[in-house]
């Protein structure tokens, strides 16, 4: 069918996962170069359904209009990103906001809660996308899109996830499969989980969905060195899931496989090995290799760095 349509590659942080046609020439018409149109939601200032849902649709509207505005030095480019529309809308702060509720990474509780938020932030997503093809009509390529088969992020997840949070939801989402049958999405993709690095800084959050290395950290920007705390430290600062105390990485696959599930791209996963915990200070091969296997089992597509 058309909508199977192969994807050969990722992007540098790997939370880009999108289908791509090389070009012959410069201003070859036909080729498709992914186009990466990022925004994250801080989970520490989304604080009731409301928040989110404005936050959802604030973000959605602001970057479909980023579509058009912006310029495109490559018609490829242009191609791509305006006949497949593709948004990665992800998240920020996990750390923060999984210490602010006294949850260590990897617990059932805070898989829970990570499992709620993000069902309620993709669905609010794909509500504020279906919205818009109400008003302007469908991506030109909507089509290609598991969407336009009936499918939902609740539908094609991997399984296995089962095994973590039971598969109980709270939004409505035979009420929006019936829209999105009517009207179509606007978008091809909704969501990915980027680093978050720079925006970080910005506004004092911890980035992406990392575990924190330190409660103080020093992070280089361009006008020099800046010290951050985590935010809440006073109150919150022993609920902190530290990077490099962790015995293994399971409670941070499994955090990432929840996400996963309402993520329709990819995520940048780090992975965290402490020279510290093993003997003679070697980390084991097995013990990587095992990382990457049991992540694949749980439905990650890719992984980002090995720290």
């Amino acid at each position: 069918g058309s909508w199977d349509v192969p994807v050969y590659m990722s992007n540098l942080c790997q939370e880009i996962i999108q289908p791509t046609k090389p070009i012959k020439a410069i201003d070859d018409p036909d080729g498709e170069i992914g186009i990466c149109i990022l925004s994250a939601l801080n989970l520490l200032e989304l604080n009731s359904e409301k928040e989110v849902e404005d936050a959802c649709t604030m973000a959605v509207r602001t970057l479909e209009s980023v579509i058009d505005y912006q310029d495109y030095p490559v018609l490829a480019g242009e191609n791509f990103t305006k006949n497949r529309r593709s948004l990665g809308i992800g998240i920020t702060n996990l750390a923060g906001f999984l210490a602010k509720n006294k949850l260590k990474y990897g617990e059932e509780a805070a898989l829970q809660l990570v499992h709620e938020s993000m069902e309620q932030l993709q669905w609010n997503l794909l509500n504020a996308s279906c919205e818009l093809a109400r008003e302007q009509g469908p991506c030109e390529k909507f089509q290609d899109t598991k969407y336009a088969r009936g499918l939902l992020p609740i539908d094609w997840y991997k399984k296995t996830v089962d095994q973590l949070v039971e598969p109980v939801y709270n939004m409505d989402w035979e009420g929006l499969r019936e829209r999105i049958a009517k009207w179509g999405l606007r978008h091809s993709t909704m969501s990915a989980i980027m680093p978050c690095e720079s925006s970080s800084v910005i506004q004092n959050s911890t980035n992406g969905l990392e575990p924190v290395r330190s409660l103080l950290i020093h992070k280089k920007a361009k006008n020099g060195i800046l010290k951050q705390l985590v935010p809440n430290y006073h109150m919150r600062k022993n609920f902190y899931t530290m990077a490099w105390e962790m015995e293994d990485n399971k409670g941070v696959i499994d955090t990432a496989a929840v996400i996963q599930k309402f993520t329709d791209m990819s995520m940048s996963t780090n992975l965290y090995y402490n020279y510290g915990q093993y003997a003679d200070g070697n980390i084991p091969l097995s013990v990587i290799i095992k990382d990457q296997l049991y992540g694949y089992k749980m439905g990650l597509k890719n992984f980002y760095y090995a720290n």
